[in-house]
């Protein structure tokens, strides 16, 4: 019988080796499973407080420029129709901003008449008020176009009209927890944000004398200043032979 003693031990080594392989191999797959789903988790919480970490900046500053973002300027539209009395600076309209034009002659301009003969005008055909910032605009591309094309010693242009009259804003908040703190249209009196000029039907907004031969190059030039104005314009070719200047009667 010892042959079957013997045949027991081998099968129950080998069971028992076959037993601690399957544990082993359990416990090997279980720490890979542990591994797996731990770097699964770390990484989720990792990517879940990296993002709200670098969101919540994002957000603060966000936040903070929409707060710090002034209100551009209002549009020159609004402000296009004469409604009330000519409002100028003077020692009760204080804090009034400088216009943006700041010349208002430009070229040859101590040349006579015999010099520069031919004279046209940039005339306007509305009632309405005509902002700073436009006049600069026209006499920036009125010039730009002369000098260009005549010579800047060949011609010299007058801005004909000044922006004297003051126009106010009644400014509005707009950040968070605004209505608080203004006040609507209680005291709408408003402060000064800039000026403009009453302009006539009829009134001459820009002037540029030339020789003969730059006619046309006045005239292309006044046409292109015409884009920077509101409304409508004409350009009229002056018959007086003074051009610009005032003839004192004999």
């Amino acid at each position: 019988m010892w042959w079957i003693f013997m045949a027991d031990e081998q099968a129950s080594s080998r069971s028992g080796s076959l037993a601690r392989r399957c544990a082993a191999g359990s416990q090997d797959a279980g720490r890979s499973v542990s591994r797996q789903t731990s770097g699964i988790s770390v990484r989720r919480v990792s990517t879940v407080l990296s993002s709200s970490f670098i969101a919540a900046p994002n957000l603060l500053s966000l936040q903070d420029d929409r707060r710090d973002v002034a209100m551009g300027r209002r549009p020159a539209r609004c402000y296009r129709q004469i409604k009330n009395k000519p409002y100028p600076k003077s020692r009760y309209c204080r804090g009034v901003p400088d216009p943006k034009i700041r010349i208002y002659d430009v070229g040859m301009k101590k040349k006579g008449v015999d010099e520069f003969p031919f004279c046209v005008h940039l005339v306007s055909w509305e009632k309405e008020n005509v902002s700073s910032e436009a006049l600069e605009a026209a006499r920036i591309a009125c010039n730009k176009y002369m000098a260009k094309f005549a010579g800047k010693d060949a011609f010299h242009l007058r801005v004909r009209v000044h922006p004297f009259h003051v126009l106010r804003i009644n400014k509005m908040l707009s950040c968070a927890g605004a209505d608080r703190l203004q006040t609507g249209m209680r005291g709408a009196f408003g402060k000064p944000q800039g000026t403009c000029a009453r302009v006539a039907i009829g009134q001459v907004l820009l002037s540029v004398r030339c020789k003969d031969s730059n006619s046309h190059h006045a005239q292309e030039a006044l046409r292109r200043a015409k884009f920077k104005f509101p409304g409508r314009q004409k350009i009229i070719v002056s018959r007086k032979w003074y051009g610009i200047y005032q003839v004192q009667p004999c």
